[in-house]
């Protein structure tokens, strides 16, 4: 299965999204171009109104575009793992972690396919409900922040 992220392929295209936030093959991902804890653009011009990255995003989704034109979306579930979407199909899954190192904070992400590579993603700034995040291959997205949805599996269980 591929993700999109956020935020390992596209974001967060390899979940935030994800992030992702989210998106594709970690490959793809590195050659994508996203917007929103899915997919985001890669220009590098500074956002108006600038706020720190946020210090906590287990229960967040991010949404990213990928320059096809696909929209992917992660989910970052509160017990560790993500889960992608691409145009609201299930992509990828796998487990994510935000860490604060010697290298800053910095978004984790490793997809459960039995060929999954971690990917990390450095959060940036926010603007509104956009946030920029930048790969470790120097890929810069643009996530925007979207309506967390729990998996289905939680939603059972509370009924």
């Amino acid at each position: 299965m591929r993700r999109a992220l956020a935020i390992n392929g596209r974001w967060l295209a390899t979940a935030i999204v994800p992030f992702a936030l989210a998106a594709c093959s970690a490959q793809e991902a590195d050659e994508a171009t996203p917007t929103a804890a899915g997919e985001a653009s890669s220009s590098a011009t500074p956002m108006p109104s600038e706020e720190p990255a946020p210090e906590a995003l287990a229960a967040t989704a991010w949404r990213a575009m990928s320059e096809d034109g696909a929209r992917y979306t992660t989910y970052l579930d509160p017990d560790g793992s993500y889960r992608d979407l691409r145009n609201g199909d299930p992509w990828q899954i796998g487990s994510w972690r935000y860490i604060d190192g010697e290298e800053g904070k910095r978004l984790c992400f490793e997809p459960d396919d039995e060929n999954g590579l971690e990917r990390c993603w450095e959060p940036g700034r926010m603007s509104g409900d956009t946030m920029r995040a930048k790969g470790d291959s120097g890929v810069t997205i643009e996530l925007e922040r979207v309506d967390y949805q729990p998996p289905a599996e939680a939603d059972d269980d509370a009924a």
